[in-house]
Formats: C-alpha cells, structure tokens, sequence
C-alpha cells in the first residue's frame, strides 16, 4: 500500500472563494477539511476545522456565493467548526475525476493553509497514484512531498502542523536540537531560521503540544 502526501496550488480562478479568504484575510491561519458528502447531485456537505478568528469568517461566508447553509460551532479560542452545505461547482468535479474508479483513499483532513497551499494525503495502489498525478489538471502546481509504505497510523500529524511548525521541526532536527545530547539550542533553529529565538521556540512549543495531544488522544 503506497503513501503519498502532495501539496498543489490552484490558480486563483480555480479556488473557492471561501480559500481566498482564508489566504488573504490576516485573522485566518488554516482550514482543515474533515469530512464530506458529494453523493448529492447538486450539493455538497462538508465539515472544516477553520483555525482563526469565527466572526470575520462567518461574515464572509455570509456573503459567499455558492453557499445555501452554514452552521459554526467554537472549539477553542483560536479554532472552530464549520458545516457547510454549498453548491457544486465544475472546477471540484474535474479535480475529484482524477480520482474516479481508481484504489485510491484521501486520509482526513485536506488543508487548506493561508499560503495558498492544499495539502492532502494518499493511501492506494501505486499504479492508481501514477494515474491520479497524471490525470489532475495541468494549470494546478503538484509538488510530492513524500513517497512511501503506509506503515504507521500518525503520518497524518504532519498534515496538522503549519508550514512555519513543520519548518522548525525539518530545522530542529537538522541542526542536533533533538539529539540526545542535545547539540544546538533554540538559537541555532532560529538563526537557521532567519528569526528570533522566542518565535522558533513558539513554533517548536505549538508543535510538540499540538503532536504529543493528538499521540495521547489516539492511545
């Protein structure tokens, strides 16, 4: 069973509106697709996780088009949940042909990061994963990340860090910070990281407690 984790990017007039939003609106960090239903012929129902602020979001999916109902539920001071039940367009049903009659799984959740990026992982037969690449549109930018066996239940935690987290982990590792003993401090990630030490060290905070979290949780 092969595993492929991708990140693409759409040209702008192949986004959602609601993705533009999340990229280009200050308050707003991710959105992570948990779970949706695309068996209706007209609809879709999906269910996101938005990490950023709930009121700027509920304004613009207010006043989205495309959208005929939406409920938002808070989850914590810095997330929350959105269903939401919104026409289909012809743009999402390309994209998901690529994937039509092949072995291939999506693992929860496709996100959707402010930078523009949509990052999704695989699970399938590997002639089918050759076949997706080849079959997804050309105007949309595919980069594969990582090629492997499906071999452990939490690769999908790299899907939940941002880009900033994910990059000080790569960083911290490269330069000895987890090396046991440890042979560079903060200061080495954050000059590695062209920033300062505090913020390396908020990076690396987030994403150890947002990692050790979801490892206790799936115990």
């Amino acid at each position: 069973m092969k595993y492929v984790r991708l990140t693409l990017r759409h040209p702008r007039e192949m986004r959602n509106p609601m993705r533009s939003f999340i990229m280009e609106h200050d308050a707003m960090e991710r959105a992570e697709l948990l779970n949706w239903n695309l068996s209706h012929e007209d609809r879709d129902y999906v269910l996101f996780r938005i990490v950023g602020e709930m009121e700027p979001y509920a304004e613009a999916v207010d006043a989205a088009p495309l959208i005929h109902d939406y409920e938002l539920t808070p989850l914590d001071d810095a997330s929350f949940y959105a269903y939401i039940e919104h026409e289909k367009r012809d743009v999402d049903a390309d994209f998901r042909t690529a994937f039509a009659g092949t072995s291939i799984l999506v693992i929860p959740p496709i996100t959707y990061t402010s930078d523009g990026a949509m990052r999704m992982e695989l699970v399938g037969k590997s002639a089918d994963m050759r076949a997706v690449m080849e079959d997804v549109d050309a105007d949309i930018d595919v980069s594969v990340e990582q090629v492997s066996e499906y071999d452990t239940p939490q690769m999908g935690l790299w899907a939940e860090l941002t880009e900033r987290q994910r990059s000080a982990l790569e960083t911290a590792v490269a330069v000895g910070y987890y090396d046991v003993p440890r042979e560079a401090g903060v200061e080495a990630v954050a000059k590695e990281m062209n920033c300062a030490p505090s913020t390396a060290s908020t990076h690396l905070r987030n994403a150890e407690s947002r990692i050790v979290r979801k490892l206790v949780q799936s115990t």
